[in-house]
């Protein structure tokens, strides 16, 4: 066998291999984010918030805290806790205010039981029989997408 041929076969072994190294090095992935409010369009945006908060993080929590009635130092507390997203930092107070709640409220609730996702949390907040309030949530996430000229889809 000549060097060429070597160097070909080589070459080729190289490139075989590829994906399968590709595989074991990739990192583990995390599980994309679902809020599961039982509102498609709500989740949509609720990922988002996902992209937008690291990006703005003042815009995002002055936003809550004047907007949402949540103190500023609260929402910048919670949205270091681990398993809260964004997006649950902002549902979590939004929903408080549609319920007129404080968001601590809200944010206990989810903290003894998530077990069901936001859906089940915000049922058990509304009472058995009551509508989650999903209109005014969405009205919320409206205003604050126009307070940040961000669109909506």
């Amino acid at each position: 066998m000549n060097w060429r041929a070597l160097v070909c076969a080589a070459s080729l072994l190289a490139v075989q291999a590829m994906p399968a190294m590709a595989q074991q090095a990739a990192p583990p992935s995390t599980p994309a984010y679902a809020p599961d409010t039982g509102d498609a369009w709500i989740d949509a945006r609720l990922r988002d918030l996902g992209a937008y908060a690291p990006r703005y993080p003042d815009a995002f929590v002055d936003e809550i805290a004047r907007y949402l009635d949540a103190p500023r130092a609260y929402v910048v507390a919670l949205g270091q806790q681990p398993n809260w997203a964004p997006g649950d930092v902002y549902y979590a107070c939004a929903l408080a205010k549609a319920l007129a709640q404080p968001c601590r409220t809200v944010v206990r609730a989810r903290t003894q039981d998530d077990s069901d996702g936001w859906q089940g949390v915000a049922q058990r907040l509304t009472g058995k029989g009551k509508p989650i309030p999903y209109r005014s949530v969405r009205t919320l996430l409206r205003t604050s997408y126009a307070h940040w000229a961000r669109p909506l889809d």
